[in-house]
């Protein structure tokens, strides 16, 4: 079985599997040992605790006996008699009852049968000759028969079997004892094996992930961060694992399909270039200069066009008085050449307004002012930001309304403030807005949202807004991040994403929200 071969999961699978089954086998033998040994011990316990109780009842009965004795001998009273009696009847019955508790062990069997033995040797030399002397009336000679050297070492003999009983039963306690600590012992070792066998599947994983997973993924990444930045003409490799290499062959096939795309539009902008000069010149003229640094704001904006190069959509990013930002975005009627020169027109005059020093109102009536006999028409965003102020001034002729949402995510909509520019004329009238720390403006066209909805709907601005809440509050103070992602989110619904020009602002302010 070749494991190059075989899919990521049947990998991780085997490896589960054999993990699984190492671990699972420790754990049997562990546990198994630890329920024998328990169970043994614990077993032994309860045979050997009533056990030692009851050996040292017994050596008490026969001191009993044999005290109970010397007493009848010296008072030769009937109640002394009745106790050496009973005592010895009690001492039987300790004797059955070890009998029973023992039963199966024939070491400690044996050594009670020695005890019964050493019991009755001094009944015969002791206790039953003086009780038949003091039956006789012969207390004298009662009183010599118990105190003959015979008598007294049967009695040491049978108190002495009856401790070593006892302290052989305490013994195989001990022993007992001394092995379930040396299994709990045996049982700590076990668990450190668990641990460092734990500690190598752990280990082994972590390595096959490695191999299997990450470094694969990191080869890929490589492929195509340098197919993005080398002309797109890096190849990915397929590596790792076929699911993997799957995604890797995707990640190709795209690369090749851009290619091909590419050299497509090389090829007919060169055409372009050479056999339409003035739409090339035109696209030049268009193109934005580079962005102004005003603090507390970053600033983005883009277009696309329906028809060739050339566009009738605008977008403007310029300074005013060194520390206000203008921002100006148009939409002419119309595609092509005849559209764009007259969106070239009256940006250029909207700008060359501003920066004299006029207001956004005034603009636009001298934007306007140039339309007659003009079939084409503007519409046109005017605004004056002015960070330090935290404030927006603006002209809204007849253009889609620009969105600001603040800080906590409320949407305002700066809304038509008068006609689209035209040879019609009319009255233009400004707003002024607040504009604070974290809030964002997104400035667009009609091409960012006609037709781009579900089925070919149009989306509503406050679709666009809702894209823009989504965002956490970090990634809405990069305008250039918060436009691009606004367009993937469009342009992802979009059924004909080149079917109208787009254009597109965004200002987020980066101050502190009050």
């Amino acid at each position: 079985m070749n494991i190059e071969l075989l899919p990521l999961r049947r990998r991780l699978l085997f490896a589960f599997v054999a993990a699984a089954g190492v671990i699972s086998l420790l754990t049997l033998v562990v546990g198994v040992q630890y329920l024998v040994s328990y169970n043994s011990g614990l077993q032994l316990q309860d045979r050997l605790t009533p056990a030692t109780e009851l050996a040292d009842n017994l050596i008490t009965a026969q001191a009993a006996a044999s005290g109970d004795l010397s007493d009848y001998v010296l008072t030769g009273r009937q109640r002394a008699l009745d106790a050496h009696v009973a005592s010895l009847e009690t001492s039987d019955s300790l004797i059955r009852a070890l009998e029973s508790a023992l039963e199966g062990d024939t070491s400690l069997i044996g050594q009670l049968a020695g005890v019964r033995a050493a019991q009755q040797v001094w009944i015969d030399n002791d206790a039953d000759p003086t009780i038949r002397l003091m039956a006789q009336g012969d207390t004298a000679e009662a009183a010599r028969a118990t105190n003959r050297p015979r008598a007294w070492q049967a009695f040491d003999e049978m108190i002495a079997s009856s401790e070593e009983f006892r302290d052989a039963i305490e013994s195989v306690r001990e022993d007992a004892r001394a092995n379930t600590n040396a299994f709990a012992r045996q049982l700590g070792l076990w668990l450190v094996v668990l641990a460092v066998a734990l500690l190598g599947v752990m280990g082994v994983a972590f390595i096959a992930v490695n191999s299997w997973v990450v470094q694969p993924l990191l080869a890929i990444r490589r492929d195509i961060t340098k197919a993005s930045s080398d002309d797109h003409t890096h190849p990915i490799a397929a590596v790792g694992p076929p699911e993997l290499q799957a995604v890797a062959k995707d990640a190709e096939d795209l690369r090749r399909s851009l290619m091909t795309e590419m050299d497509e539009v090389r090829a007919v902008r060169t055409g372009f270039a050479q056999s339409a000069p003035l739409a090339a010149e035109l696209e030049a003229a268009f193109a934005p200069a580079s962005l102004p640094k005003i603090p507390q704001l970053s600033l983005a904006g883009t277009s696309s066009t329906a028809e060739g190069v050339v566009s009738g959509d605008w977008w403007d990013l310029f300074e005013v008085d060194g520390d206000r930002l203008a921002v100006v975005v148009g939409d002419t009627s119309g595609h092509g050449t005849r559209a764009t020169l007259t969106a070239l027109r009256t940006r250029d005059l909207i700008r060359a307004a501003l920066r004299s020093g006029l207001s956004a109102e005034q603009a636009a009536g001298i934007a306007a002012s140039v339309f007659d006999g003009d079939t084409n028409f503007v519409t046109a965003f005017i605004a004056l930001v002015d960070p330090a102020e935290r404030s927006l001034t603006y002209v809204n002729a007849g253009h889609q309304p620009a969105l600001i949402i603040t800080a906590d995510k409320q949407v305002r909509q700066c809304s038509r403030t008068g006609p689209l520019l035209s040879s019609l004329g009319g009255e233009w009238a400004q707003d002024n807005v607040p504009f604070e720390g974290g809030d964002v403006l997104l400035v667009f066209t009609d091409g960012l949202i006609e037709g781009h909805g579900p089925e070919g709907i149009d989306l509503d601005p406050d679709d666009l807004a809702r894209f823009i809440k989504a965002m956490d509050a970090p990634m809405r103070k990069d305008a250039a991040e918060v436009l691009a992602r606004v367009v993937s989110q469009v342009r992802e619904r979009a059924g004909n994403w080149y079917r109208d020009d787009m254009t597109a602002v965004t200002i987020a302010h980066q101050g502190m929200a009050l």
